[in-house]
């Protein structure tokens, strides 16, 4: 499996502040004008999308961890 740019992760962990693709690649770096479009291609990569998962599992056993405290 090819391994994310750190675009991509950056992508990603911006994608996880608000859920908006398009906001997240332009805040990754990406042009303005192609955002939406790569936004999209983004997150049907299966790589970007695996570590998304990952992030968010991360994120929501953090958040459990902290009810638990």
């Amino acid at each position: 499996m090819a391994k994310l740019t750190e675009k991509q992760k950056r992508f990603v962990q911006e994608y996880l502040v608000d859920l908006n693709a398009t906001q997240a690649a332009i805040r990754a770096g990406y042009s303005e004008k192609s955002a939406a479009r790569i936004a999209v291609e983004l997150l049907n990569k299966t790589q970007v999308s695996n570590h998304l998962e990952k992030l968010r599992k991360k994120l929501k056993n953090a958040a459990k961890e902290d009810d638990e405290d």
